[in-house]
């Protein structure tokens, strides 16, 4: 994992019933190291028994309008990371934190409106990327925000503020489940007429992001202009232990992996049922990771040569894989040579 720094709590503010957002202090030395941009997240490194878990969680301040850092996280029923932070964190309390990383960005250049569609705690990146578009763009936006009833909102007063001051700019839709059901495919049509030629940021649970997705393609969105961002609720039993366990590439002797990093060219040996990730770093090199788990894309790497087989792939789509993207951390050879390049 990226080198980590023990940062302190600033102050915890009780969003809503399950959902608290905590503040950062980034003291004056680490805030170059901690300059991020609106999408990203932070990964934290949590102890759970003799092992240290990572997780990431999005940046729900804004780099453009927040003098803070700040990530918000709803606990999850069983869930080992979003508990602790529920049940040990407080103002004052120390926690280590790798520098901000991920590719859910707003992007500068373009001028076209944005459709935003959140679901939850997916609310997170999508709120800093809404704040930092409306502060430092002309462009147009509409969020459609899912959530059980009214009183489960997360910023539900920041976001009708932010509405209220763009009232040009800014459309906002609350979809409640109690009141409309589950958001569906006509749902998503009709929260889109107009906005065909949008760029869209989908945020939130798996079943309700591949509904808007499916429902996008559709309508012939380009999948260029379909930014998805992928969480994870790890439970206290999660099923990395099991991925892993049943998944192996019948290779009984080291595999020869070529590695191309930070412009040099090297030779590692990747022992049986070793990540790729895990064999570039006992070699001493230092590859760019953060999750491990699949969802960031932070040690995603390009295949040259050879096969591998992917444990979990959440942060690429299947363009990306066909262009020979992989995920290191999940990716074990599955032939005896194989070559990657990470991105310089």
């Amino acid at each position: 994992m990226t080198a980590s720094h023990a940062l302190r709590i600033a102050r915890v503010v009780q969003e809503t019933a399950d959902a608290r957002s905590f503040v950062l202090e980034i003291p004056a030395a680490l805030r170059e190291t901690f300059r991020y941009r609106a999408g990203q997240f932070l990964t934290f490194e949590v102890p759970w028994g003799d092992t240290m878990l990572g997780r990431c969680y999005s940046l729900s301040s804004s780099p453009e309008c927040d003098a803070e850092h700040v990530v918000t996280v709803k606990r999850v029923a069983e869930g080992r990371v979003s508990n602790w932070f529920h049940d040990a964190l407080h103002e004052g309390a120390l926690v280590r934190v790798a520098p901000p990383a991920g590719r859910f960005l707003l992007r500068p250049a373009s001028e076209r409106p944005l459709a935003l569609f959140s679901a939850g705690s997916g609310i997170t990146p999508v709120i800093s990327i809404l704040k930092t578009a409306l502060a430092t763009t002309a462009r147009r936006a509409k969020l459609v925000y899912a959530n059980r009833d009214r009183d489960s909102i997360i910023f539900r007063t920041a976001l009708e503020a932010l509405a209220a001051r763009h009232r040009e700019r800014l459309s906002l839709l609350h979809h409640l489940d109690v009141e409309h059901g589950f958001l569906d495919r006509e749902g998503v049509r009709r929260a889109v007429a107009g906005l065909e030629n949008a760029e869209f940021y989908l945020c939130g649970p798996a079943p309700f992001m591949e509904v808007v997705e499916q429902t996008l393609l559709d309508l012939g969105v380009e999948r260029d202009r379909i930014a998805i961002e992928r969480f994870n609720l790890a439970t206290s039993h999660g099923p990395e232990e099991q991925v892993r366990a049943n998944t192996g590439h019948g290779i009984g002797e080291d595999v020869a992996l070529t590695v191309h990093i930070d412009g040099g060219i090297h030779q590692v040996a990747c022992a049986a049922g070793e990540t790729v990730l895990e064999a570039v770093r006992r070699a001493g090199l230092s590859p760019p990771s953060a999750c491990e788990d699949g969802y960031c894309g932070c040690c995603m790497a390009r295949l040259l040569r050879g096969r591998v087989e992917m444990a979990r792939c959440h942060a690429l789509d299947e363009d990306e894989v066909a262009d020979g993207w992989i995920l290191t951390c999940q990716s074990r050879p599955a032939t005896p040579e194989c070559e990657v390049r990470y991105d310089e």
